[in-house]
């Protein structure tokens, strides 16, 4: 078909394509009088599964919710049936996540809470219908909301019965599914929770899913756990019922952040150069890995941030902050700009060499003085420790060194921790040396000694502010 020259039914101008489905091809197209654009999925009526696709025109012509594209008009001619849909300007949360990893628990929460709407819309119809394909690929996010596409598998749940058919996609449809058996709303609530694992793992659940008992993911985890159990009998009863155990769980989150105080680090240089913002990236990825929100504040006019952000097509959410994974970047904004207070349990604050200039530090619990550890930098470290009081809490981080290359140390600078950073060359991939480094800053910072068993971390909450 020639694309850019052809007109369906003498109204929509195809654009381009947009995909291939298991039942057609999807067209981006104009609406030359609206003015708009519009999704259409053309299907050759030759095509063995062409019942399937009228099931699911039937389908969408006959929903209405938010979180189902709509759908305009049904046309077709000697070859061909052609769906007019609503165009969603997104991604698939598949792309999401395989581009920017592990979803923050936030995001994982409201995504799943969506998720259960439209499949409670559904299941509650007056004709009950089971989507019966919830898999990554068949969401969009569309600028935070969540739409379900592709709608080839659904059934009423009156005609799906006793059938031989493997519905759904391997890894996130119930086994009851591959078993032949009768099917109920449990196998959509079977997939929601493979959804919930896929979002707050950024991998598929696979056979053997891993779940936690301790740390970050403990309260999503019980969830996840209601939702796939292999006995349906064990599962939530509903899509309603689960949406509940997240809301509780999301307000329980919310309660905990907004009685919880942020534990502030600001990594400070010694002199310009010394890679004080490579370092504070590390610590900021160390930490998200590891379980803990974390938010790097850019707080001197670097733009670092928004430099990364238009290499990496990064677009800021509605409180102008940037992601990587689950990572979040706020560029500075200036001292007039006033943003909105977000809470993050862990802040590092990157006040380059700024603070020099007379700019306060105030606030933070703890102080990363990056120091370059040539012997003609020692003067610059020294300029620079004298700005802090017998009070503050400082580290000073000799960057680009091992343990091994430390040399003696004036004895003004004795009285301070000092640490050592290896090179390495990218902040946002693991480094086992960079990573054991960051571990010793946050427990020379806190006093804690964290407890790690093999691959497996067990996080401990971080002290409250010094004098709490």
């Amino acid at each position: 078909m020639k694309i850019g020259g052809h007109v369906l039914s003498g109204k929509y101008r195809l654009c381009g394509k947009l995909g291939v489905g298991r039942s057609g091809t999807v067209y981006l197209a104009y609406h030359r009088e609206l003015e708009e654009y519009r999704a259409v999925k053309i299907v050759p009526k030759s095509m063995a599964d062409y019942d399937t696709f009228r099931r699911e025109a039937l389908f969408l012509k006959t929903l209405r919710h938010p979180g189902i594209p709509l759908v305009y008009d049904v046309e077709e001619d000697g070859e061909n049936s052609y769906l007019i849909e609503e165009y969603l300007d997104g991604e698939s949360l598949y792309t999401l996540v395989k581009r920017v990893g592990i979803l923050p628990m936030n995001t994982v929460l409201d995504y799943g809470i969506q998720i259960c709407r439209i499949i409670r819309f559904m299941n509650s119809a007056e004709n009950p219908i089971l989507y019966l394909d919830l898999q990554p690929k068949n969401l969009m996010v569309c600028e935070d909301r969540v739409k379900l596409t592709d709608f080839d598998h659904a059934h009423y749940a009156s005609e799906v019965g006793v059938s031989g058919e493997r519905y759904g996609t391997a890894g996130f449809a119930a086994p009851e599914q591959y078993r032949g058996e009768a099917l109920d709303c449990r196998a959509d609530v079977y997939a929601i929770g493979a959804l919930l694992y896929f979002m707050s793992r950024g991998r598929p659940p696979g056979r053997k899913p891993e779940f936690e008992t301790a740390g970050a993911n403990r309260g999503i985890d019980r969830i996840i756990r209601g939702c796939m159990a292999a006995d349906r009998r064990e599962r939530y009863l509903s899509a309603e019922e689960l949406e509940a155990a997240l809301e509780e769980l999301k307000a329980l989150e919310t309660t905990t952040e907004q009685t919880a105080g942020s534990l502030t680090v600001v990594f400070a240089g010694a002199r310009p150069g010394t890679g004080t913002t490579h370092a504070a990236f590390g610590i900021s990825y160390f930490l998200t890995r590891n379980g803990y929100r974390t938010l790097y504040h850019e707080g001197c006019d670097s733009d670092a941030v928004r430099t990364l952000a238009k290499s990496m097509g990064l677009k800021a959410d509605g409180s102008g902050v940037f992601g990587i994974g689950a990572l979040r970047l706020r560029p500075y904004y200036g001292e007039a700009v006033k943003i909105p207070y977000l809470y993050y349990p862990v802040i590092i604050r990157d006040a380059g060499t700024d603070w020099r200039q007379g700019r306060s530090l105030s606030g933070a619990d703890l102080c990363v003085l990056v120091c370059g550890g040539k012997r003609w930098e020692t003067e610059s470290v020294l300029r620079a420790a004298r700005y802090f009081g017998p009070d503050d809490r400082v580290v000073l981080l000799f960057n680009h060194m091992s343990p091994g290359q430390k040399r003696g140390l004036p004895a003004e600078l004795r009285r301070f921790p000092c640490l050592y950073l290896p090179f390495f060359a990218d902040p946002f991939r693991a480094d086992r040396a960079a990573d054991a480094c960051f571990e010793k800053i946050m427990e020379a910072g806190t006093g804690e000694k964290r407890i790690w068993k093999g691959k497996k971390r067990v996080r401990r909450p971080w002290p409250g502010k010094r004098g709490s």
